[in-house]
């Protein structure tokens, strides 16, 4: 169940919303189905007749027209509850009980102590992404004219939904105990790549393009340097009154002339990607430095690597690398949200810098998994202070797999470390009942993983077998996992 919680003035509007055919007629059989006990007319009639619309936006909107208290931001606090499509549909009775169970958790009803404000809650036809969901409108002026406290209600939504999913039986959204999100493509970004050709909403590439120059850079100059050499387009935002501080970046994808390039800021690819906290990761770097090259627009290409990755033997020091990692873990409690988001933003980089490798020209299952474990490695705002969790633990290893020497032996060796570490992050989520993220991270290891581990079993076998690294997409279909048989990879 997720919330989506806005705020406005306009109280009359709203509602005309709400009771009218929404933004692509998806709104039918619209009904009121729980109400604060100042508001009448529950369960109907719909508001179909002139003026009725009007005088339940009066009854709602009475506090505020009687006291005429300021609230900041407006004081109409509107949320959308919403299923996946795959959680079916809730009854009305059903739909009224959490809509009163949510105003009682978000103090808006009496149950507070305090005097109560006045709420509705509608429910109509399913959205268009096939969602059953309710609106809940909340009048933020209380029935003596005192304001009700929204103090960080997006993260006591979340915490809310958490609880009445359990009690429900419903799937608990990923993440949500530790408030971590992970930005989802829209439509429209779909269509455009469809209509540019491209594989993949350019939002995807970037992240990952970005996660992978920041995991093998060793400071921001370089983590600049990394991006243009792989072909993404920067520009810094500078602190206010001049140009020698850097205070945020945004990115795009090279375009073939026809077509403006997108920008994206580095919230909007992931929040551990963000450049305060990329910099976390290079505590010794040189801002003069960093400044002087996002300053320039050269393309250049990333710094030459120590001399010891050109050796095939690298890719078995990077696999001991990942398997110290993972073995650390197993003393970093399921709470410790930044250690495990730390972990998990650098072992999607190393990913990252394999698919840049091995797949090239098409994003396959080796970008796939670094997108699902990008999921594991966002916080919301009440984490964004926190330092990072040992940064650089696997900085060693993502540079092996960006420089080191083609070796089918030790790419399996790699690849196994790889999925032992996803079998902790799984493992992880289970334990915070995080049931989506650990499903999504238990298919990635035996199936996209698998897959690739076992090509690179056979180019080990049978070397030429296969025409090139990463080119069967064919789904792998052993029984292992995150869960048994990943420490032999069989």
């Amino acid at each position: 169940m997720m919330p989506n919680i806005t705020r406005g003035e306009d109280a009359p509007d709203l509602i005309r919303y709400l009771f009218g055919p929404g933004r692509s007629n998806e709104h039918t059989n619209q009904r009121l189905i729980a109400a604060s006990a100042d508001i009448v007319g529950i369960g109907g009639p719909y508001f179909e007749e002139d003026g009725q619309l009007k005088k339940l936006a009066d009854e709602f909107d009475a506090p505020w027209l009687l006291f005429g208290t300021e609230v900041p931001g407006g004081h109409v606090w509107h949320c959308s509850l919403s299923l996946p499509p795959e959680d079916g549909q809730l009854t009305d009775e059903q739909w009224a009980d959490v809509a009163q169970r949510f105003v009682d958790g978000m103090g808006f009803s009496d149950a507070s102590g305090r005097a109560p404000c006045r709420w509705i809650a509608v429910h109509h036809g399913l959205s268009t992404g096939g969602n059953d969901h309710i609106h809940l409108a909340v009048d933020l002026v209380r029935a003596d004219g005192t304001k009700a406290d929204v103090w960080r209600d997006y993260s006591r939504a979340q915490r809310l939904s958490g609880e009445i999913e359990r009690d429900m039986g419903l799937r608990v959204v990923e993440g949500r105990e530790s408030g971590r999100t992970m930005p989802g493509t829209k439509r429209g970004e779909r269509e455009a790549a469809e209509r540019r050709g491209q594989e993949e909403p350019a939002r995807l590439t970037l992240a990952r393009r970005v996660r992978a120059a920041a995991t093998v850079a060793s400071s921001e100059a370089e983590f600049v340097r990394n991006l243009r050499a792989s072909g993404v387009l920067t520009r810094p935002r500078y602190a206010p009154g001049g140009r020698d501080e850097v205070v945020g970046y945004s990115v795009a994808l090279r375009t073939n002339g026809a077509d403006a390039p997108v920008w994206y800021g580095g919230l909007k690819l992931g929040r551990d990607l963000t450049l305060p906290k990329l910099r976390q990761q290079w505590p010794g770097s040189d801002p003069a430095e960093a400044v002087a090259v996002w300053s320039t627009k050269a393309v250049s290409g990333a710094r030459m690597a120590n001399s010891l990755l050109r050796d095939e033997a690298a890719w078995e020091i990077a696999a001991q690398q990942i398997q110290q990692v993972r073995e650390q873990l197993a003393a970093v409690p399921a709470g410790d949200v930044v250690q495990w988001a730390q972990t998990a933003h650098e072992a999607s980089g190393v990913l990252a810098v394999l698919s840049a490798r091995m797949e090239a020209h098409r994003p396959g299952p080796l970008a796939k998994a670094a997108d699902v474990l990008a999921r594991s490695a966002q916080r919301t705002v009440e984490h964004r202070s926190s330092p990072a969790g040992r940064p650089g633990q696997l900085k060693g290893a993502a540079m092996a797999a960006h420089y080191s020497r083609e070796s089918a032996a030790g790419q399996v060796l790699f690849l196994l470390a790889l999925r032992n570490t996803l079998r902790a992050i799984h493992g992880m989520h289970r334990s915070r009942e995080e049931l989506d993220q650990a499903q999504r991270i238990e298919d990635v290891a035996r199936g996209e993983l698998l897959q690739v581990q076992r090509a690179r079993e056979a180019m080990r076998n049978s070397p030429g077998a296969l025409p090139a690294p990463g080119v069967d997409h064919s789904r792998g279909t052993g029984p292992d996992g995150p869960e048994r048989g990943a420490e032999s990879g069989r």
